[in-house]
């Protein structure tokens, strides 16, 4: 992974593959952790695998806090050149 942007790509990626899996089915849609046995990840991506894994969390809902989580870690008047 390698954070930012990239980490913002799996999520775009992850909304895709979630679509493609919970589409046309004639139960209620599953979020990842009812669809993978295993995710991993170092650094945002690790954060990501948990949000998923272990707090049960929807892509929409991981977009959301991501975006939240990278405005507070990335405050541009925290940043000096």
């Amino acid at each position: 992974d390698g954070g930012g942007v990239r980490s913002f790509s799996q999520l775009v990626i992850m909304r895709t593959i979630m679509h493609q899996l919970n589409y046309n089915t004639n139960e209620t849609p599953k979020l990842p952790w009812e669809r993978f046995d295993l995710m991993g990840g170092s650094g945002t991506g690790g954060l990501i695998a948990i949000m998923f894994a272990r707090l049960h969390m929807s892509v929409e809902e991981v977009l959301d806090e991501f975006d939240i989580l990278v405005e507070l870690v990335y405050d541009q008047e925290d940043v000096s050149p």
